[in-house]
């Protein structure tokens, strides 16, 4: 399978279902934050993501403390 190039764009044309981000937005953690990846129903919706395990956000945070819901 070739490698997208932009995996987060992808996932972005989709609502996200968990968090209730539009599209065109990052997936946010219960306090509002960007989430350090992607809900996995919403990268789910891009059928050609499905394999991957998880998409990180492009500005995902390297703290140990975020909550994503």
């Amino acid at each position: 399978m070739a490698e997208l190039a932009d995996p987060a764009a992808a996932v972005e044309r989709f609502d996200c279902p968990t968090g209730e981000a539009p599209a065109g937005s990052t997936c946010r953690t219960l306090g509002g934050k960007v989430a350090p990846k992607y809900h996995t129903p919403r990268f789910m919706l891009a059928p050609h993501l499905r394999v991957e395990l998880e998409v990180r956000t492009p500005a995902a945070p390297l703290s140990r403390n975020c909550r994503a819901s």
